[in-house]
């Protein structure tokens, strides 16, 4: 087997395993927003103990044998390779974000029993763990966009356009919705 196609396999098998890690976020912030006792809440905020080991090993294993393609391809200057460094970094640091808070609700949690303190109910519907989400999310779909749709010389454009839905979509968290007012997170 070609070494190369080897490190190639690598490089998608890692960004699968980005993508389990988003998934598994989403559906734990999903659900503990829902939580109503501090049992409910514990279940899911178990989930938040895969996000490192899953997450840190995909973006390493992606950025290294991202580099590693793109030195030994020459393909540095195509505009999708540009920007997958970069787009990495910033998905890297808005996880990292929101990281110290999810510890600190994590902890909180596990000291608590019976009903969820209307304090930690709040801060588990606080917009930020969703709107951090949702700029990675959308980050990482426009990073295989560019990956599978190759634009040649607008990878910023195109990024910056994913970039831009993504804090869009984050503000949304911000809005209250009906199902929050009525006591119900979605």
């Amino acid at each position: 087997m070609d070494f190369q196609r080897l490190i190639l396999f690598c490089h998608v098998a890692a960004m699968g395993g980005l993508f389990a890690a988003i998934a598994i976020e989403w559906a734990s912030l999903r659900f503990v927003r829902r939580a109503t006792s501090s049992e409910q809440a514990r279940e899911w905020t178990r989930l938040w103990s895969l996000l490192q080991p899953i997450g840190i090993p995909s973006v390493v294993v992606i950025l290294a044998s991202g580099i590693y393609l793109a030195t030994t391809l020459g393909v540095w200057e195509l505009g999708w390779v540009e920007v997958a460094v970069p787009t990495l970094i910033m998905v890297a640091v808005a996880g990292g974000v929101v990281g110290p808070r999810r510890n600190r609700l994590q902890m909180a949690i596990a000291k608590s029993a019976g009903p969820l303190p209307v304090d930690l109910q709040t801060q588990l519907r606080q917009p930020l763990l969703v709107a951090s989400w949702r700029f990675r999310a959308a980050l990482l779909i426009g990073l295989v966009f560019e990956m599978v749709a190759r634009p040649e010389s607008s990878g910023v454009l195109v990024m910056a356009a994913f970039a831009l839905i993504g804090i869009g979509w984050g503000l949304l968290a911000w809005r209250p919705s009906p199902s929050v007012t009525s006591g119900v997170a979605a």
